[in-house]
């Protein structure tokens, strides 16, 4: 069953979760810093509910996954085309936050595995996806930059490069994850870095509930290639003999 996001961080302003994933056999947790104060609010808030979720057996971790996608992968990116943004934001949080949850159960539950957290990682994956797609279409095709909200003085923005920054989005948040492991496949040890899933999620739901797809996106397009860059670099070098 899954077993929740990983989110760590090396850096001194920390947004991080502790890690339960179980990588081709192995538990290996990345080094991490304390919870910062967001995390803590999290963790208190879904501790409680997740010891209330646990009692009911047909509430299984994998079912709290495909839930979090429906809300937070497919609801989301329909509101950002048809909706004010603030209304995927909303969505896209709790999304988030049953992907915070179906970790916690399934530990309740004693049903952390392998395969669950492949299907959580896949879901995660659909979901960025997703999202990210849909604000690409939004600033490439639907938006009118010279009425919509911040977005009139950005003479810059065509269509070319608006897809361009989504695109740029989307392959740093697929590469971020999949660096990390390809790294581990090959029996080194990855490394915690700032632009990891859940700094990309609070960039996201900060963004859509203030109405800013142009700029939520290049934060997106920035912080997600550092990461895979950084975490590159890092499973490049050479181990001590």
């Amino acid at each position: 069953m899954p077993s929740g996001q990983t989110h760590k961080s090396h850096f001194t302003i920390d947004f991080t979760r502790k890690s339960k994933f179980l990588f081709f056999g192995r538990s290996e947790a990345i080094s991490e810093l304390p919870e910062n104060i967001i995390d803590r609010l999290y963790r208190r808030v879904m501790e409680p509910i997740a010891v209330i979720l646990a009692q009911y057996r047909w509430i299984t971790p994998n079912r709290i996954s495909f839930a979090g996608f429906l809300v937070g992968g497919v609801c989301a990116s329909m509101c950002i085309l048809t909706l004010p943004l603030w209304t995927a934001g909303i969505l896209f949080a709790l999304g988030d936050i049953l992907d915070y949850l179906d970790g916690d159960v399934a530990r309740r539950q004693a049903t952390v595995s392998n395969e669950g957290a492949i299907f959580d990682a896949v879901l995660d994956r659909y979901t960025d996806f997703l999202v990210i797609g849909a604000l690409t279409y939004l600033n490439a095709v639907l938006l009118d930059r010279y009425t919509d909200f911040l977005i009139g003085r950005l003479a810059f923005l065509t269509p070319g490069i608006a897809l361009l920054i989504g695109l740029a989005a989307l392959l740093g948040s697929m590469l971020t994850p999949y660096v990390r492991a390809k790294t581990e496949a090959e029996g080194k040890k990855s490394c915690a870095t700032i632009g990891d899933r859940g700094m990309r999620n609070r960039i996201l739901v900060v963004g859509l509930l203030l109405g800013q797809p142009v700029w939520t996106l290049a934060a997106i397009a920035v912080v997600s290639n550092f990461s895979a860059t950084h975490r590159l670099a890092n499973a490049l070098r050479k181990e001590p003999q």
